[in-house]
């Protein structure tokens, strides 16, 4: 059966364009769909190692500027299309996680004849610190989707009364939302840059695509929306084992021998925050290249255009990402200084007087020691006049740039 549409995810972006979500939003969200319909049936092998689409997708705005949660909703209509994708509770224990991962568990027919076992579960969280619990409680939760990330062929997890569970072909997919300070509630200082946050792709935005009053759809729109709920059930059929066609073979080993993980220039993202993340970087960029693939038709081939549109797809992630951990430290003021910097960043001079009167509310009892650390930085500096204008008496903060 031939295709609606020429590409699942740029007609899905279509779709959004009269809608408030940022597009990076729409686009990840895409992304997430295909994945999430997509599920254990299909995999990549490369010599020793075998790929799977799933996807660790977080969404990382401040309150309301950006509509994250708007975005998972539209993608969730699409996925209520489908009955056997199964989708977790939007909150959850580390036990009950299991337990949905556990009763995901069924039976497919690959095209190949073979039949295959999988459980496959998608968490789709409107608010990630609500599903992961609070930091000092959810280490197994945050262990779990580690372990996880990699599907193994066999996963055993062990509670309080009933010994053990043992889940065979175990595939999680996440799309969640949350904020920057709502990350810092859930996340430990010592937990970023490796384990589960290196495994996560943090898509940042700082504002909405559009206002739209009334979000109605168009006569076209609702007929393309129809094109894609055809589409998304066809792929959702799909099943077997992707290759890579020899041209793309040959340009991947050479990108992948050109890439080092450790070598600071070839990093978009400065925050070292992210050392972690870029060792599995290639593996994100074959991940997201089975869902260009998927997203164009049902042939089980991946080629080089799918590795580029991965690799630009993840390199505008990249661009962005190191705002999501500007709450998280281990300092208890780490979002007040970061509050701090901007509003001096902003102002390029401001007096005491004025910056207290904007920030009062947020440092009341510790203004000193956010601004000392400020000025220790080394982008903030101390006047007692106005650098600009003599005549301005008073303590002035005056950013000097990084």
């Amino acid at each position: 059966m031939s295709r609606q549409l020429a590409n699942w995810i740029d007609s899905y972006v279509e779709l959004m364009v009269n809608t408030e979500p940022a597009e990076l939003f729409d686009t990840w969200t895409g992304y997430s769909v295909i994945a999430a319909a997509l599920r254990r049936k299909v995999s990549l092998q490369l010599g020793r190692l075998v790929y799977f689409p799933n996807i660790y997708v977080v969404f990382v705005a401040e309150p309301g500027v950006a509509r994250k949660t708007q975005a998972i909703k539209y993608g969730v209509n699409f996925l209520n299309t489908i009955p056997d994708i199964i989708m977790s509770a939007d909150s959850a224990t580390k036990e009950a996680m299991t337990d949905d991962i556990e009763k995901s568990a069924k039976e497919d027919l690959l095209l190949n004849g073979d039949v295959i076992r999988h459980s496959s579960l998608n968490i789709i969280s409107k608010e990630f610190e609500s599903f992961l619990g609070q930091k000092k409680e959810n280490t197994k939760m945050l262990t779990a989707l580690t372990d996880l990330f990699d599907c193994p062929d066999e996963w055993t997890s062990r509670t309080k009364h009933s010994g053990s569970n043992k889940i065979i072909r175990p595939w999680v997919n996440l799309l969640s939302a949350t904020t920057p300070d709502s990350l810092a509630s859930s996340l430990p200082a010592s937990a970023i840059g490796g384990g589960l946050t290196s495994r996560i792709l943090f898509v940042w935005a700082d504002k909405k695509k559009k206002s739209v009053a009334i979000p109605s759809m168009t006569e076209q729109e609702v007929k393309l929306k129809e094109k894609l709920e055809i589409d998304l059930y066809q792929i959702s059929r799909i099943s077997g084992e992707y290759a890579m066609s020899a041209d793309c073979m040959k340009r991947w080993i050479a990108w992948y021998d050109a890439f080092d993980e450790d070598e600071s220039g070839q990093r978009i993202c400065t925050d070292k925050s992210f050392s972690g993340w870029y060792s599995r970087k290639p593996t994100y960029i074959i991940k997201v290249a089975i869902l260009n693939a998927a997203a164009e038709s049902d042939n089980l081939v991946i080629h080089w255009r799918h590795i580029e549109s991965s690799i630009t797809a993840i390199t505008t992630v990249e661009k962005l990402m190191g705002n999501a951990f500007k709450a998280i430290g281990k300092s208890d003021i780490t979002s007040e200084i970061d509050t701090v910097m901007n509003i001096v960043k902003m102002y390029k001079i401001i007096s005491e007087k004025r910056l207290m009167s904007i920030i009062w509310r947020d440092v009341a009892g510790k203004f000193e020691q956010v601004i000392d650390t400020c000025i220790r930085t080394g982008k903030v500096k101390k006047y007692f006049t106005n650098p600009a204008n003599k005549s301005e008496l008073g303590v002035h903060y005056e950013w000097i740039g990084e």
